[in-house]
């Protein structure tokens, strides 16, 4: 944890309790999980919760230490989003527990426009301002959709890697069409930490501090036409955010379209294997009765 993160420290806990939340996501570094992670709001304040396993929060290993710069790194969230947080130092936790809750609260969201006269705008401007932030929700609805299309995608690629033959395909199939099958279906271990990557960026893209301060500004000034203190430093913040909403947008479309492309592949090989071994057990069959004729 660097210096400035610990002089802030001491507003957030850690605990062992065991929370109930129904929405949370598991953030992964180098291919392995190593962490749940949800969303806390009450009233305007936000808490980000991260449990994490014991062993790997007092590691001592460099490898394998889970520490607050790995979670808010893998959460996508700036050291000037952050108001306080707890280590696991002085903390008075079970002996027997297995996991530890972090909780990191973040800066109440303003607009954190710079100071100055508010500036009327004519109004092509206020119009662009407008365009901007709407695309952006639009981009936003289009991430939401392409999550739950991806969270689908990975159920099936999980279904398709676990899906064995049948007594007859075994006896029956190529050695070839099977080892062409378990090929297509080791492609899931390399597609599925990039659709849990997307799921994980595109669910904490709305709870970002930077987008709740956006949209204050939208409603307070950019809808009503309220003078706006540096329009011009907020519109490159919007323009901005809508470059990264678009950039996970497309983050998105390529992770389903790798997605669609493991699951045709897996369902090509598996029907090349299921075909021929159809085809072998006729053959075993016509066999065994040309056979019993000469008898």
């Amino acid at each position: 944890m660097s210096g400035s993160r610990g002089a802030r420290a001491g507003r957030c806990g850690v605990s062992d309790a065991e929370p109930d939340v129904p929405e949370s996501v598991f953030l992964q570094h180098r291919g392995e999980e190593v962490a749940e992670a949800w969303g806390e709001r009450e009233g305007e304040a936000v808490t980000l919760a991260f449990r994490v396993a014991r062993d790997r929060w007092e590691s001592d290993a460099a490898g394998t230490r889970v520490t607050i710069d790995l979670l808010l790194k893998l959460s996508h969230v700036s050291d000037d989003e952050v108001e306080s947080w707890g280590g696991a130092g002085g903390i008075d936790a079970p002996p027997d527990a297995t996991h530890l809750t972090v909780r990191v609260r973040l800066k109440p969201p303003t607009a954190e426009v710079a100071a100055g006269e508010a500036q009327d705008l004519p109004p092509e401007k206020w119009q662009a301002l407008d365009v901007i932030w709407k695309t952006i929700l639009g981009l936003e609805a289009s991430i939401e959709a392409a999550r739950l299309s991806l969270d689908g995608l990975r159920a099936e690629m999980e279904t398709a890697f676990r899906k064995t033959l049948a007594v007859e395909e075994k006896l029956n199939a190529l050695q070839s069409d099977v080892a062409q099958w378990e090929k297509a279906k080791n492609r899931v271990h390399y597609a599925l930490p990039k659709v849990k990557e997307f799921i994980h960026r595109a669910t904490f893209a709305l709870a970002a501090a930077e987008r709740k301060a956006l949209d204050d500004v939208y409603r307070n000034h950019i809808e009503p036409r309220v003078p706006l203190p540096d329009a011009d430093r907020v519109r490159a913040q919007l323009e901005h955010f809508q470059k990264s909403r678009q950039v996970l947008f497309a983050q998105g479309n390529s992770v389903a379209q790798e997605c669609r492309g493991v699951l045709g592949e897996i369902s090509r090989a598996l029907s090349t294997l299921q075909r021929n071994a159809a085809d072998r057990a006729r053959q075993k069959r016509s066999d065994k009765r040309q056979k019993g004729k000469h008898f």
